[in-house]
């Protein structure tokens, strides 16, 4: 970070613990007044070959004036304190921000637009690194490790060893051309660009061997970061420069990741990755467990970073997070060892940039990237608001059958089977009996029957009728409210309605519910949907 950046961040955080002067409570003791780092993670040339695909100025959009939105959309970056920029610059083997003589296909280059500029002398990815340097950002080139995204058709290396595919266009790293191929493409790019490290991006789309044949092959993809680590040591040498970042993406639990062969303990314990990125494929996972990550950098260097995503959850074209849902999962993923956050897909934030059809409003460029720096401190976090959400992610993983990949954590109450009751783990990284914190918690209980109640537990105590809400919706949730749901009881929970402390501990909880008064109904399913909990954070008045 340069030194701009950091004493705009330390008078910022001056502020913040004036605030806490006046504002005092246990929810902020217990975290240290620390920074922490924060990366934009540009997939496709979002935030920057966005603003004149879909939505150019009317004046004349030339390479000269690619190069300032360039520039300036870095500048944004860095005013809202982003430490780490990595761009997409590679997938389904062709360049996305250079020319490129071991992968030369140009497709990606015209569908985003930036061969004018390379025909006129100006390279995306060195304009990209140059302006990082004058803002302090460290720059990172993000390669796509198996992409299938259906408007990218597959590069010439693809095309030419149909042999050598999983799935067309994924291509199969248990061949070693697959892996030579890529490490060429590494070699080249380090030596012709000053990018500060490599990132792996192995969540697009996740498999990289045959289904099933993961952790036979996970030695090939450990002695391929082993490869990539001396071609970056070499590079850093010739810089004059320590060490060049190696990163990854991948799967937010440890089952998926020995699954689909990515041994992740290895590549730490052999120094071989700087920085890991658990993360869901599309969606903030607010009980991702950061510590089984973390425990493994125990004695090395390796970092590890949180996933923030926009989306909230498969099914609902509406919703998106705000600032007070990443200072929950943040304040989870800090609470639990993260390092830092890394922020991807951001640009749904401003959605209505790439056309109609998407609800988010276009205005949000560059106002959103504001929330990234409200993100970096604990101790700013835990000073305001958090909205916790523990939604359905998908109906199934998109690495199924992989061990660990259930993101459907709903509790389901078949009223055709014996044990009417259900639980859920609930990672709230809260002190409930702070009496400055205020917490309301909701869910919808579909298809339960007017003569129907449930008994709401947390950690095996009994929640008071007295602390209960409940409202019926007799007409569901429509596609223009959220993800789509069939009529619904509403419950809403103030779990603050005292004297006694509410039953909800710092970390995991555990959620249950069970069906009572059945009416003998013998038929059908009650499902708990969209739990929430809101954190209120009360102020005194200035």
């Amino acid at each position: 970070m340069c030194p701009t950046s950091k004493k705009l961040k330390l008078i910022g955080y001056f502020f913040v613990l004036l605030f806490n002067c006046v504002f005092s409570g246990s929810s902020l003791a217990q975290y240290p007044d620390q920074e922490h780092r924060i990366i934009y993670n540009s997939d496709a040339s979002n935030g920057f070959a966005e603003h004149w695909m879909w939505s150019a100025h009317l004046g004349n959009m030339d390479p000269g004036e690619k190069k300032v939105i360039i520039e300036d959309a870095i500048d944004e970056m860095a005013a809202a304190g982003v430490d780490t920029l990595a761009v997409v610059c590679w997938e389904k083997f062709m360049p996305d921000l250079a020319p490129s003589k071991v992968c030369p296909d140009t497709h990606r280059l015209e569908r985003l637009q930036y061969l004018d500029m390379i025909e006129a002398g100006l390279i995306p990815l060195d304009i990209m690194v140059e302006q990082c340097r004058r803002n302090g950002i460290e720059m990172i080139a993000t390669l796509r490790m198996n992409d299938k995204h259906a408007s990218t058709p597959p590069g010439r290396f693809i095309r030419e060893h149909p042999e050598w595919t999983l799935n067309p266009p994924q291509m199969d790293y248990a061949h070693e051309g697959v892996r030579q191929e890529l490490l060429a493409f590494i070699e080249e790019l380090i030596a012709a660009h000053a990018v500060d490290g490599i990132q792996f991006d192995y969540m697009r789309f996740g498999h990289v061997f045959q289904k099933g044949k993961g952790e036979a092959n996970a030695h090939l993809l450990t002695n391929f970061k082993r490869k990539t680590r001396k071609l970056l040591d070499a590079a850093a040498q010739r810089r004059g420069h320590n060490r060049l970042t190696l990163s990854v993406r991948v799967p937010q639990t440890i089952e998926e990741c020995q699954y689909l062969g990515y041994d992740v303990a290895a590549w730490i314990r052999e120094g071989l990755v700087d920085w890991i990125v658990p993360s869901d494929f599309f969606y903030t996972d607010y009980n991702t467990r950061m510590e089984d990550f973390v425990s493994l950098t125990n004695g090395t260097d390796c970092k590890i970073y949180g996933a923030i995503h926009p989306i909230t959850c498969f099914g609902d074209d509406l919703g998106i997070n705000d600032l007070a849902n990443y200072r929950a999962a943040a304040r989870n993923f800090y609470a639990h060892g993260a390092h830092g956050l890394e922020a991807y897909n951001y640009q749904y934030h401003w959605g209505r940039r790439t056309g109609r059809a998407p609800p988010w409003h276009a205005h949000k460029w560059p106002a959103a990237l504001g929330y990234l720096g409200k993100l970096s401190n604990p101790r700013e976090i835990a000073s305001n608001d958090r909205h916790y959400r523990f939604l359905r992610l998908w109906p199934s993983a998109p690495t199924a059958p992989a061990p660990g990949s259930n993101k459907d954590e709903r509790i389901k109450l078949d009223r055709s089977k014996r044990n009417l009751a259900g639980n859920r783990r609930l990672r709230v990284a809260e002190d409930l009996s702070d009496i400055n914190l205020r917490a309301i918690l909701q869910f919808k209980a579909v298809g339960l029957g007017e003569e129907e109640s449930l008994l709401l537990k947390f950690n095996g105590t009994e929640i008071p009728a007295r602390w209960i809400i409940r409202q019926f919706d007799k007409d569901g949730q429509t596609k223009w409210e959220g993800r789509p749901l069939e009529p619904f009881y509403e419950y809403t929970i103030d779990l603050s309605r005292g004297p006694e402390p509410p039953p909800v501990v710092h970390g995991d909880n555990e959620f249950s519910v069970s069906l009572l008064k059945n009416t003998g109904r013998s038929d059908g399913m009650v499902t708990i949907d969209e739990v929430e909990l809101y954190v209120y954070v009360r102020k005194k008045p200035d």
